[in-house]
Order: structure tokens, then C-alpha cells, then sequence
């Protein structure tokens, strides 16, 4: 049986809920500190990676030029926290 193509608007929306999920867990595995420090302890190669992966997606996906990226993300990040820490 031949398999139906389908379009990326329908494949969103089939798995929705998963990508919700899977994107939560990356965001809090990439939020957590011991996690993350560890990682650069162990292996600081693997860890820039993440990060060029990280800067690459923003790129791609925001209209915001190279420059300034890591301090509008940090920026977005201690904004983050500072919710976290008020909520």
C-alpha cells in the first residue's frame, strides 16, 4: 500500500502535541545549569555545537543579523528567569 503524502501544514497539525512535548524537553534540558556545565566540563566541542545549532535556527527563523545574537539570547533567557522567579 502506497503511503499518502501529505502537507506540512497537516503534519503539524497530526503532531502537534508531540512537538509541543519533544520541543519542552530540549528547552529544559538547554535551560538546565547542571546540565549544561557538565557538559562543557566533559566535552565543550558537543556543547558550541548546540549553541551553533541554537544561533543557526534563530537565524533562520527571526530577522535579527548575527550580531548581537548571544546577548538577545541570554537577554531572553534572564527575562525567562526573572518570570520564573516573580511567577
Amino acid at each position: 500500500m502506497a503511503r499518502k503524502i501529505i502537507s506540512a501544514q497537516e503534519f503539524f497539525e497530526k503532531n502537534n502535541r508531540v512537538l509541543i512535548k519533544f520541543g519542552n524537553s530540549v528547552l529544559k534540558k538547554l535551560s538546565d545549569e547542571e546540565l549544561i556545565s557538565s557538559l562543557a566540563e566533559k566535552d565543550l566541542e558537543k556543547l558550541a555545537k548546540v549553541f551553533k545549532l541554537v544561533f543557526e535556527l534563530m537565524s533562520e527563523n527571526t530577522d535579527v543579523r548575527s550580531e548581537g545574537k548571544l546577548a538577545e539570547l541570554i537577554g531572553v533567557y534572564n527575562d525567562i528567569g526573572e518570570e520564573d522567579d516573580n511567577g
